[in-house]
Formats: C-alpha cells, structure tokens, sequence
C-alpha cells in the first residue's frame, strides 16, 4: 500500500467516525429535550379534561381526601384523586385530543389494582390500545403514587385520548392519577409491571440506612426504615430477645402490614432483621404474640433448639387467627397449614384481633386472651389448647373499657415472687387486677389507669423471660412529624421497656412500672447531688448540658409545693400534688414528705416515673436539636433529697 492510498483510508475513516459522532450528538440531544407536560393538574380546574359521575368532582384534588390514608409521591399540590365519597362513587376523567409526540408517556399513579375498572387508558378511535392499574388489590397496602410508563412509538403522530377510570365500588375502588409527560427517555416502571407491586420481603437497603438522623431515637427502638406500630410476639429463647412489630416495608405510613423483627441481647441494643411474616392470599399480618413451644406441643421441634410459635390475627374479611412457627431462633417463619385458622371468625367480622398466647402451668394448658369488638360491653374470649392447633373458648370477659391488644400477665406483688396477681390490660392501657384460673378471670371491676400519657399504646409483654421479671414495651405513637420529613427514613418508635409489678397501696394494689436496669450500659458520665438546697442543686444542673438523660429526682414537699424542671426546652411543673408536662397530669401526692421523679429524655420522647413508678407519663415529643440545657427553679425554698443525672450512649 503506497502512501496516498493510505492516507484515502485515514481521512474515509475520519469521516465515518466523525457521521457517527454527529448521530450519537444527534440521539444524545433528542433523549435531552425537555419532556412535553401533557397534564400536571395544578390549577383549581380540570381545565378542558371532562368528568363524569361523582368520584372525581369539579377539580383536582388537593392530597388526601377524607377517610382516606395519607397520599404521598404525587408531584406540586393536585393531583386526579377519585376517592371523593369514598370507594363506592364511581365516574371518568377525559382529556381531550392529544398528539403523540415522543416514544413514551410517563405518569405518576396509585390507588386499586382492577383492570378496566380502576385504570388510566389511552384511547386511538375510542380502542383502548394501552392501560395502567394501580397497584393495591388487597386490605392495606399504600397510598403512595408510582412512576411508570407506557412505549407508544408505533403511535408517534397519531392522536389519542386519555381516560381516568373509577367504576369499582368495593375495596380500592378508587385511582390516583398526577404528572402525565411525554417524553424520550422510560422513567419509572412499565405499566404492565405495576400490579406486581414493590418486593415486601427486600430488606438489603435497610442497612444503608443508619441511626444518626435528628430526630432518630438513640435509646428507644425504630425501624431503620418504613413505619412501625404495635409491638408483636415480644419472647426471649436461648439469649435473645424478640422484639416482632407492625411494619410498613414500603413506606413510612400505615399500610401493608407485616411482621418486622429485631433482636437483642439486653433490650437496649437491637439488631434489626429481614421482615418474618409477610402478607399472604390477600390479607395482611396484624398484631399478635409470639412463645416458646417448650414442651414441643406442636411436634415441630429440630434438635435442641425449641419452636418458636407466633399466633397473628389474618386481616382480611373476616378476620380470623392464624398461626406461623420457627424452628430456626426466629430466622425463618413457616405458616402453620397454610396460612389457615387456628381460630375461626366467631361471627365479629372485622373486629376480631391480637390474639395473646402463654402457657398457664397450673392447668397445663395454652391459653389465648382475644378481642372481639362488638356493642357496649367491650368482650374478651378466653380459650384454652393442648397442642396450639386447636383451641376451644372457654370463658367471656365484659367490660366497657377494654379495647384490642389485651395482655393478660402474672405479676408479683410487693417484690414477693409467692405473692402473685394477674393484670389484664387493653391497648390504652386501662388494667384490672385480679385471679386466673387458666379459664376465666374474676377481679373485683376496680379500673385503673397504667400510663397517663397521649402516646403509650398497645404495649405487650415478653413470653419465656429468663428470669423473675414482667418486662413490656409499647408504641409510642406521636404525630407525624417530624418523622415525615424528607430526612427522615422512619417513622414510629418504641417505648423504652419497663418492668411491670405490684404494690399494695392505701388505695389498694397498683401497678408500678420502672425502666429496665439494662439502660445502666448507656450510662457515659454521671452528675449527683444530695441533701442540698434547691438554687445549689440547679447551679450545678445548669452547668451539666445533655443530649440524652436519664434524671432522678427527690425532693420534699407539701400540698403548697411547686418547682419547674426544664429539660431540653420542656417544662415540667410540680403543682397541687401533681407532675404537669404538656396537657397532661401525673398524679404524685408526697410519700412520707417526699416525692420523686424519673425522666427519660431521648430525641422524640420523654418519659416520666413518678414516686418510683407508680404513676408513668410516656410522651413523643418534639425536642430542639441542639438544645442541650438542663434547668431547675422554684418561687419557694424547696429541699433537694437527691439529683442524679445520667447522661447515656447511643445505643446504636
């Protein structure tokens, strides 16, 4: 090959390299170009789109309506929300005209997964050529809008019509529709793929996650993502503690409820696990309790290592108990016969829940203490089993006050382990003392009230402690915010876990409750003061800045005694008798001239023990992040007896 010749070959393949460069800048600028916004809904009209029949309305919706769960992930303040009237209205919303322009249309859509009933289609002559659903078609799921797309590049130049479809009347009989483009570029999910819904069981990207966020609690337990509620199957076997919880592993509202799972070696410092029991055939995982099979009733035992069994109430119309076991420390659940009932509806429909099971020594049986939810008087059913497969009723319990969640527990009384009562007690935490026979139980129709606070809810006490102590945990259930701020991955949090006693009192016996010894792990550096005046004792608190506390107080007083305590920005005010924070009152009349006080102080909470736990106040609260100051003042000459102030650790 002579020179010219190659030099013809360099500047040929110059060119091609340089028309192939220009397609790529050319297929580059195209894919670039802005997407054409065929609706965002953002004004007060439908504008030139047209409704029909009442679901939709005159206008765009703004978020949520009523009675509906939180809508999320819709873009600006409208969106096309059919749940006007709730899921028995029905209608359609039709734009007009529209020329395909670009390869794909994309669009933001949520609400019921029923193909031509709940649907978003796309018309050419009045066929229906493409479709989309949303993605729940059973009890639970999520009110949050996905993005998905459709191709139309075989439509390119044609024009179409796009409908919103509400024609269902029963459960997710509604769609949310919000943020329509055309454009060059797949955004989102196919539309086709939206019914398969997100993966409950993906559990990977929750590590990524951490613990150090502002509002993050660092010594009461949350979900490093997602929404949590009701504590579940709360059972300590072979060095852990269980701690199973109603879980959202989609979002961080309400919805999809599932077992999630964390374990411990102290209830201080959790490990969270992949979720246990997930939704199956259309119904979701309510709340429950979990025991060790000691004896291998059930037969499933693998080794040394006893069966782990967890009774669930199956929510889907009509509920009933179900039941699932493991035989690996937790790690993996299997239902028991599929899924199916332990324990049949017993005509309560829906109000049917939270099964609580313990084996009653005495009679050597299996006992289950279940809500059922009817008129005035609120019910308790009591049944009894020999292999937990199957369970006869065998007593009823009537009063007023109960309601869902109930546990029934036997305490000591006085500190004396040969001195014992039972305590049943309902979700809000209102209790009766009294005898339990493994049937029935029988008090004296004595209420009281076990927690003062807004937030202390649906608690439940551990199965198989390892030693002589009642020990429970409940939800501290708070307003959503902060929690739903974009910085926030979770949202709910656990109470921090209390032992649960006795104590005879002129007033008769009454529950004491008082945060586990294990928080001594978190304690970092201590400040103690005794036998001193009030101004001496708040000289030196002032100079003591903490994030995270754990106060004792005692001071002497009368029926005329009155002091503040500031903690973080939160008052607390001794008066009449009584602790005041917020709008709520904790009874704390002075014991022999004295009385305490112990708070708990995290990064959304505070709790408070009054007179060494015989009134308990459990609060979310929303503390300033970067105030650390801690105060103590008084109009009057007040005796200090004790100040301890511990500042903790991250449990994390």
């Amino acid at each position: 090959m002579n020179l010219r010749s190659f030099a013809r070959l360099v500047g040929l393949g110059m060119v091609a390299s340089s028309l192939h460069l220009a397609a790529v800048l050319l297929i580059a600028q195209e894919i670039a170009r802005p997407d054409i916004v065929i609706a965002d809904f953002e004004e007060n009209s439908y504008g030139d789109w047209k409704p029909t029949g009442e679901a939709f309305g005159t206008q765009p919706a703004q978020g949520t309506l009523d009675g509906q769960m939180e809508v999320s992930g819709y873009e600006g303040k409208y969106l096309v929300n059919s749940f006007r009237g709730g899921d028995r209205t029905t209608g359609t919303l039709t734009s007009p005209s529209i020329k395909i322009e670009r390869p794909f249309v994309t669009f933001l859509i949520g609400g019921g997964a029923h193909a031509g009933e709940t649907c978003l289609n796309l018309m050419v002559d009045g066929e229906v050529v493409r479709t989309a659903t949303g993605p729940n078609a059973a009890p639970g799921g999520s009110e949050r809008l996905m993005r998905a797309y459709w191709d139309v590049s075989e439509l390119i130049g044609k024009r179409v019509v796009l409908q919103v479809v509400d024609q269902h009347r029963g459960g997710w009989g509604h769609l949310n529709v919000d943020d329509i483009r055309a454009s060059n570029r797949r955004a989102g999910i196919p539309a086709e793929e939206i019914t398969k819904g997100p993966d409950l069981r993906t559990f990977a990207s929750y590590e990524e996650v951490g613990y150090d966020q502002a509002y993050r609690p660092q010594f009461h337990f949350s979900s490093l993502r997602n929404w949590l509620n009701d504590p579940n199957g709360m059972v300590y076997l072979d060095g852990e503690y269980h701690l199973f919880f109603q879980h959202n592993p989609l979002a961080n509202v309400w919805g999809n409820m599932t077992w999630g799972h964390a374990v411990s070696q102290d209830m201080v410092h959790w490990k969270q696990l992949p979720h246990a029991i997930l939704p199956y055939k259309g119904g979701t995982i309510f709340s429950g309790t979990a025991a060790v099979d000691v004896d291998n009733t059930l037969g499933m035992q693998q080794g040394d290592v006893k069966t782990l069994v967890a009774a669930f109430t199956f929510a889907k119309s009509p509920f009933y108990q179900a039941m699932a076991y493991s035989t690996d420390r937790g790690r993996t659940f299997e239902l028991w016969n599929e899924g199916k009932a332990i324990v049949p509806n017993q005509g309560y429909d829906a109000g049917e829940r939270d099964p609580k099971i313990f084996w009653h020594e005495p009679s050597k049986k299996w006992a289950m203490v279940l809500w059922v939810k009817q008129a005035k008087p609120g019910r308790v059913l009591i049944f009894n089993s020999d292999d937990l497969q199957r369970w006869t009723e065998v007593s009823q319990f009537d009063r007023d006050w109960v309601f869902e969640c109930m546990d029934l527990v036997e305490l000591s009384v006085d500190g004396d382990p040969t001195h014992k009562k039972w305590l049943l007690y309902d979700a809000s935490f209102e209790y009766e003392v009294g005898e339990f026979d493994g049937k029935t139980f029988t008090t004296d129709k004595k209420v009281q009230r076990g927690d003062y606070g807004p937030n202390y809810y649906a608690a439940q006490s551990f199965n198989n402690m390892p030693d002589d102590r009642c020990v429970s945990i409940g939800w501290m259930r708070g307003d959503n915010h902060p929690f739903l701020t974009e910085e926030m991955p979770f949202n709910q949090q656990m109470s921090f876990p209390t032992t649960m006693e006795l104590k005879t009192t002129a007033d008769g016996l009454k529950l004491i409750r008082w945060p586990v010894k294990e928080i001594e792990a978190l304690y970092d550096d201590t400040l103690s003061i005794e036998a001193t005046d009030l101004n001496s004792a708040a000289a030196k608190l002032q100079a003591y800045p903490a994030e995270l506390v754990d106060l004792s107080l005692e001071f002497e007083a009368d029926e005329s005694t009155e002091l503040l305590l500031y903690l973080r920005g939160e008052k607390i005010t001794y008066r009449e008798g009584a602790f005041h924070y917020g709008n709520t009152t904790v009874p704390a009349m002075p014991i022999d001239g004295v009385v305490s006080l112990r708070v708990l102080v995290d990064r959304a909470s505070v709790e408070l023990f009054a007179n060494q736990g015989l009134a308990v106040s459990t609060h979310y609260a929303v503390l300033e992040p970067f105030n650390r100051s801690l105060g103590l003042s008084s109009s009057q000459e007040v005796k200090i007896r004790k100040l301890v102030v511990h500042r903790l650790k991250s449990a994390w």
